[in-house]
């Protein structure tokens, strides 16, 4: 174990002389000055030499109270007992070291010899009543786990002893038929786990190849169900485009019925009117042809022949002249036409005329 409290070797030496009285604190290490005077002071030295007193009687010279603050390792062996009673030689390996701001208070409550005052009973205790918590098998498994248990459970114990844990390792020496024992029964569970294990798969395998074939089932029956579906939109389809077929057609065949009809009334009228014109032409012709000789024509020819037949200056009356008493032209013929040339003109004949 380490020593906490160190008076330099030129304090010392001061205590036997009577000379002056000094102290070095070493790398690694903090001091706290107690004067007899004045009791302890609260300053934290830090390494170097500190002058304290100058011919001072023994009981009457300052000393500085030496802490390594540096992380130490403390060993412990505690014999504890598993869940199933079975004895357990753990070897503990303890890693701590002292607050550097508490060292006063540390001084002060618990004294330089604070690892056996304090820590090593805490941290046998916490590892007995960890240890009691576990079975056999999981001290072999799950070792780190019940390392950091009871790690936390040792600075709890500690909490506000000015004292920090950084570590505790822990190691077991098995007995060695406890060790068969465990080794067989490890061996059992290992088998019991791998036979539950394969009728875990094994159901697993069973429910998952049931699983699957009622999703096959419902996939081919939902399947199924879709052409099923499909089909009849297609009928449907299908009937509903033969009647827009059979409505088009119907509606062309209409058309077309239509359309004939008035290509035949059309027909039918072109072949009436036709014939109209044709009736009204040949009625036109034949009043032509009997128009071709008119009673003008004749009555012009007819004058041209009496012209020709009276000679030059010969006069004819015709018409109502006719009936003029010959003594009103004594000196006319009875065919002279009084004012009328002896070659016809084409004038008309007056109305009433009976030529």
């Amino acid at each position: 174990m380490r020593s906490f409290f160190v008076l330099g070797a030129l304090a010392a030496s001061s205590i036997l002389t009577g000379c002056v009285h000094a102290a070095v604190v070493q790398p690694g290490h903090r001091g706290i000055l107690f004067d007899p005077m004045f009791g302890l002071k609260h300053e934290v030295l830090a390494p170097g030499y500190y002058h304290l007193a100058n011919g001072c009687k023994e009981m009457k010279c300052p000393r500085v109270d030496d802490f390594d603050v540096t992380y130490s390792t403390q060993k412990e062996q505690v014999r504890a007992h598993s869940t199933e009673g079975l004895g357990l030689d753990t070897h503990l390996a303890i890693i701590y070291r002292p607050v550097i701001s508490e060292l006063f208070e540390l001084d002060t409550e618990v004294g330089s010899n604070y690892y056996d005052e304090v820590v090593g009973h805490e941290v046998r205790s916490a590892a007995i009543g960890v240890l009691a918590r576990h079975s056999y098998t999981e001290l072999r498994v799950h070792n780190r786990e019940i390392e950091d248990e009871i790690e936390k459970e040792v600075r709890e114990r500690i909490k506000g002893k000015h004292v920090e844990i950084d570590s505790i390792t822990m190691e077991i020496d098995y007995a060695p038929e406890i060790e068969q024992a465990m080794r067989a029964k490890a061996v059992g569970e290992q088998e019991a786990a791998r036979q539950k294990a394969f009728l875990e798969n094994d159901a697993l395998k069973r429910k998952l190849e049931l699983e699957h074939s009622a999703e096959q089932a419902r996939l081919k029956a939902e399947a199924e169900a879709q052409q099923t579906k499909l089909t009849n939109e297609a009928e449907l389809l299908g009937k509903q485009h033969e009647f827009e077929m059979a409505k088009e057609q119907a509606a062309l065949d209409k058309v077309s019925a239509d359309g004939d009809a008035v290509s035949r009334i059309t027909r039918a009228k072109t072949q009436a009117e036709e014939m109209r014109l044709l009736a009204r032409g040949q009625a036109d012709k034949n009043r032509a042809e009997g128009l071709a000789v008119t009673p003008l024509m004749v009555q012009m020819h007819a004058y041209d022949a009496l012209g020709q037949l009276g000679g030059k200056g010969t006069q004819i009356m015709l018409g109502d002249w006719s009936h003029v008493p010959n003594f009103l032209f004594p000196h006319m013929g009875p065919l002279s036409m009084p004012y009328a040339p002896a070659s016809i003109t084409d004038e008309r004949p007056a109305k009433g005329s009976p030529l």
